[in-house]
């Protein structure tokens, strides 16, 4: 293991904090990679090469005893048993031998917190990477098959995909992802099969066959502690059952359609993609339809306009068409709300309260939100 010269001047820094000497960190030959005296970085000294040979502490009397040294104690930092490191104090030996072993230990404990991080790191990006080639109609099979015996998953056993998404994704760049981790984490580590990632602000979990009893349970409470953590409503999508590693991206499309109904319902709730009624005819429709659509009946609107006619709309359905229920949620007058429904005539050309035109704005309204979910 190799200290990078960023990590090494984090830990240079963290123990001039507690010390009033200058410290130098060297690595295994000899070379200062950081030090409190920059100067020096870059530099070799010889007593620090010995000492890492000889995994003994060198203690330096005076100046130049070694080449390139000054007085004081060079200490061998040991990770894994092996020799990392040497942390040096320049300083008088009385006063710099006593404080050897508790900077010794400190870099060893930094040392190892930083593997750890690293480790936590490297392995969140192999998940990332393996969840993002799963969720592909094509993928490399032999990456796929390298990253998964990394993590130990076996991707010969069927699958469950779940997608979370926030309701309201608006604050989503506030969001503390690294705690977000943690708290996903907790839930499934009772799941040894199971595992997940973030990918495009959303949760991907893919739970093992077996687990499906367990799966509802789960997430509820997965549900209720994000809410209490987070202040926030989390949906989740359910997919069809994956049989094979073929027939992962079948279910997390499935999942993300059944998620962004929920979103588009403005549901924080749980449900599967076979629970889905209606909502299937909309998050089937392709692309190129959806825009056809919306172009035809708010192709005349503003994006400004969109937003507040859909607000109108959606509470004339909320309450059935009464103007006088509609009027007092929006606090507005209800000739006011009349003249607003009378605008949505105006300006697109349907009439919310004739049947086949409501049907139309309806199916506009909530094409243009999913589409907006997709983005």
């Amino acid at each position: 293991m190799e200290l990078e010269p960023k990590v090494a001047k984090l830990i240079v820094k963290s123990l001039k904090d507690f010390i009033n000497h200058e410290i130098n960190l060297f690595d295994t030959s000899g070379t200062i990679i950081a030090s409190t005296d920059t100067v020096r970085i870059g530099t070799s000294h010889e007593g620090a090469r010995l000492a890492a040979k000889n995994q003994q502490t060198l203690t330096i009397e005076h100046d130049n005893q070694f080449k390139g040294a000054k007085k004081g104690i060079n200490i061998p930092v040991l990770f894994n048993q092996s020799v990392v490191a040497i942390i040096g104090i320049t300083g008088e030996r009385t006063k710099v031998e006593p404080l050897g072993n508790i900077i010794k230990k400190m870099t060893e404990i930094l040392i190892r917190e930083n593997w750890i991080q690293l480790t936590n790191f490297h392995q969140r990006q192999n998940y990332h990477s393996l969840a993002t080639m799963l969720i592909a109609p094509q993928r490399d099979d032999s990456l796929a098959a390298y990253l998964a015996s990394l993590l130990d998953i076996d991707l010969e056993r069927p699958r469950i995909l779940v997608i979370g998404k926030f309701l309201f994704t608006r604050e989503k760049n506030n969001l503390n992802y690294e705690k977000l981790l943690h708290t996903i984490q907790s839930h499934l580590h009772i799941f040894p099969g199971s595992f997940f990632s973030l990918i495009n602000q959303e949760i991907c979990l893919f739970f093992e066959k077996q687990e499906e009893a367990s799966l509802i349970p789960l997430l509820m409470q997965m549900q209720k502690d994000i809410s209490k953590r987070f202040d926030r409503q989390m949906s989740f999508g359910i997919g069809g059952l994956a049989e094979t590693i073929d027939e992962y991206w079948s279910s997390y499309e499935k999942a993300q359609k059944t998620v962004n109904w929920l979103i588009n319902q403005k549901s924080a709730t749980i449900s599967s993609y076979q629970e889905m009624d209606y909502g299937l005819l909309f998050v089937g429709i392709s692309a190129e339809d959806n825009k056809q659509l919306q172009k035809k009946v708010l192709g005349s609107l503003t994006v400004e306009e969109i937003e507040q006619f859909q607000l109108i709309f959606e509470t004339y359905k909320r309450y059935n068409g009464s103007i006088m229920k509609c009027a007092e949620a929006l606090f507005l007058h209800k000739n006011t709300f009349q003249n607003k429904l009378n605008r949505i005539t105006e300006k697109t050309g349907y009439n919310p309260r004739n049947l086949s035109d409501f049907t139309v704005l309806s199916a506009a309204f909530m094409s243009y939100r999913l589409s907006n979910l997709e983005r």
